[in-house]
């Protein structure tokens, strides 16, 4: 088969989920004596030199074409950044020619790439992998300027996604998720977890470790809640991540966390900045014990990285992950958005010895080389792609509305005129405020 991968990062240039997630695959894809060919782009990224690893074609989007279509969707310049992740979409569309050639296509949720693929009907036979979209993700952590855009995001990826062609996705509670949304069966293949080899610490530290970004919905506020409670039981726990805004543009999470758990952010909680990739596993080997405190997460790949270097993980059931765990048999779960039920597990897992704790790692390192061997990962993957191929595209059409929806248009001559019917004092004042807080911030 000639395969098409319309994703929005791969490494080496970046290290977020969807990266791990196929370069995790794709290899063995390839190895299996199938092409693949990958656009890697997005609303935000940047035009790279094209290159192969593994086999693997890797080209970049041409992020100076998206500038040029932007244009055609200025009716939603209210939008700005879901005008841009249209134009994105749209951009890589037309960069790999509507997917001529091609046997089948697979892209993301994220970022709107999927909206061309479905829409229209000269597209290959398409699978939409279901890794977190912008609507899922500003459903679980809100940023108040965005609300306007996270509605009507939310309300397109339902209607869209319901006349995919395949939707797939790597956990089962995302799985579940979806088919209550969109009514239609989502199928759940596990990802892959190549074997990697023990790391051997040059010394163990006593401190917990959680790696993700510095984020609401990656539970930063329970893991500080949960150290709250432990009082002076409380263990160090370094985070490894970038910070990011909480609520709105002008807060950070971080300075959030600083200001309402003074006690606990840059004390028992300490954030360590972000490292490579090679340096964060070599401190996820180090670590004590691993704690995913995610509310929510579509999987959350730290989970079985820690459990493949045998550590004990300590899960939010929150996490798509958390499915690999059996409690107390080969890692540790805890109640999502839930302090008091974090806080009474790491009780528990303070308590264990150090053969226990072996004991725990060793079974979770059997677990990920079981479940998530990338040889059978692929096969599962080819066996649907080659299904789909055969039965052809989704019987059910998107309707003309939804189509129009997220298509290119004639430019609006006045993309700004809805600002005539907002009352001018009220634009007044906030272009006051808009241009003061300019001033100070420079």
């Amino acid at each position: 088969m000639r395969l098409l991968f319309i994703i929005p990062e791969y490494p080496p240039h970046s290290g977020g989920g969807i990266a791990t997630f196929y370069s995790n695959t794709l290899p063995e894809i390839v190895a299996q004596g199938h092409q693949v060919d990958v656009l890697v782009g997005s609303a935000f990224t940047s035009k790279l030199p094209s290159y192969q690893k593994d086999g693997v074609n890797v080209e970049f989007l041409n992020d100076n074409l998206i500038s040029s279509n932007l244009y055609k969707f200025n009716r939603y310049q209210a939008i700005p950044e879901f005008q841009r992740h249209l134009a994105a979409a749209w951009t890589a569309w037309e960069q790999v020619n509507k997917g001529q050639g091609y046997d089948l296509v697979e892209t993301t949720d994220w970022g709107m790439l999927f909206a061309p693929w479905i829409i229209s009907p000269q597209s290959p036979p398409t699978v939409v992998q279901l890794h977190a979209s912008i609507g899922q993700i500003d459903f679980h952590d809100p940023q108040v300027d965005s609300q306007l855009q996270g509605n009507l995001v939310r309300l397109l990826e339902v209607n869209l996604l319901s006349v995919a062609d395949q939707l797939q996705t790597y956990s089962q509670s995302n799985a579940q998720a979806w088919k209550q949304l969109i009514g239609r069966d989502v199928s759940y293949i596990p990802p892959a977890m190549p074997l990697v080899p023990n790391i051997q610490p040059f010394k163990k530290s006593d401190h917990g470790l959680v790696v993700g970004r510095i984020q609401y919905w990656k539970g930063t506020t329970i893991v500080c809640e949960a150290l709250r409670l432990l009082g002076e039981k409380a263990p160090i726990i370094d985070w490894i991540g970038r910070d990011t805004t909480y609520r709105d543009s002008n807060t950070s999470m971080a300075a959030y966390l600083a200001q309402t758990y003074p006690d606990i952010w840059g004390n028992k909680a300490q954030p360590l900045g972000t490292f490579s990739p090679e340096e964060t596993r070599q401190l996820q080997a180090m670590a004590k014990f691993i704690i995913v405190p995610s509310i929510w997460d579509v999987f959350n790949y730290t989970c079985v990285e820690g459990m493949a270097q045998g550590q004990t993980v300590l899960c939010s059931l929150g996490a798509g992950a958390a499915d690999l765990i059996t409690d107390e048999v080969n890692g540790l779960t805890f109640t999502a958005g839930d302090a008091q039920s974090l806080a009474n597990r790491l009780d528990i897992l303070l308590s264990w010895s150090q053969g226990k704790q072996e004991k725990i790692g060793k079974a979770a390192q059997e677990t990920i080389q079981t479940f998530l061997n990338p040889k059978l990962i692929a096969q599962q993957r080819l066996e649907v792609y080659e299904k789909l191929i055969k039965h052809g595209r989704y019987s059910i059409s998107p309707n003309s509305w939804l189509i129009e929806a997220v298509s290119p248009q004639k430019p609006l001559e006045k993309p700004l005129a809805f600002l005539d019917y907002l009352p001018l004092r009220e634009l007044a004042n906030y272009l006051l405020e808009r241009s003061l807080k300019k001033l100070v911030k420079r």
